[in-house]
């Protein structure tokens, strides 16, 4: 069988703190998803792997030289609206017209910020090819898409690509179990989930790459900031080579 991986990451600016009450200016919101972004680059480099990135406007005009890397290096980048914390009708135009004119390249994918509903056809009246906005577990208060697909599938003329979940129980694998299990039983579950599917992708974000530990004072829950910086470093390497270790192929979604 064949065995594809696809990482993606969602390059947006720091705004974690303010669902926690807490007001942070956006040039920090900027400087710690930066400083995540260039971690992150410098793993995919070094290990030889190219993946999707989601990213808002807000961080594409405010990060020019992290948008000049994925271009140089490789990299897909989708959509991720023009903001992380609100959407207005017109973003779905203006962030895609935005990144491809940053970018000098055709953007075909879409993520909605934190995985929240979108309209489909507002997607592919907009152009999208594909949309990868679907969490397909239950997570209370957040998701509740159990009778959805676990892997892509075509809607309404546009490619939904979920985020992969177990084949039992539907357990997510998304950033967040990566940073709550142990690290042997996630990379378990990622195995198994590859082996079953064929297929494996999960996201995560650049600010779990800076060491959010330094900053109480952003109030980031403990069960979030205590592997982030070096410790997710390590964890994403460690990801990346236990699926090569499957005999798995590296690609964007896009691919």
């Amino acid at each position: 069988m064949t065995k594809k991986v696809c990482l993606s990451f969602d390059f947006e600016e720091f705004d974690l703190p303010t669902e926690h009450g807490v007001d942070i200016p956006l040039e920090d919101q900027i400087m710690v998803s930066v400083k995540g972004a260039e971690r992150v680059l410098d793993i995919l480099k070094e290990e030889e792997v190219h993946a999707t990135f989601f990213v808002t406007g807000v961080f594409a005009t405010h990060a020019p030289q992290i948008i000049q890397r994925l271009v140089a290096e490789g990299h897909e980048i989708g959509s991720h609206s023009m903001r992380h914390s609100e959407m207005q009708p017109a973003d779905l135009a203006d962030s895609k017209q935005l990144l491809e004119r940053l970018t000098g390249k055709n953007v075909y994918g879409y993520r909605q910020p934190r995985m929240m509903p979108i309209s489909d056809q507002q997607l592919y009246d907009t152009g999208y090819q594909y949309n990868a906005s679907l969490n397909p577990t239950w997570i209370p208060g957040r998701y509740n898409h159990l009778r959805k697909p676990r892997t892509p599938f075509m809607k309404d003329n546009l490619l939904q690509i979920p985020a992969s979940v177990t084949p039992w129980l539907r357990f997510p694998l998304f950033w967040l179990s990566n940073h709550v299990l142990p690290q042997w039983l996630y990379l378990w579950l990622v195995r198994r989930t590859l082996r079953h599917d064929g297929f494996f992708t999960t996201y995560m974000h650049p600010w779990e790459f800076y060491p959010l530990n330094e900053h109480p004072e952003w109030r980031v829950p403990c069960y979030i900031r205590g592997c982030c910086g070096p410790d997710m470093e390590l964890r994403l390497r460690k990801l990346i080579r236990n699926l090569k270790q499957e005999d798995a192929f590296f690609s964007t979604l896009n691919s």
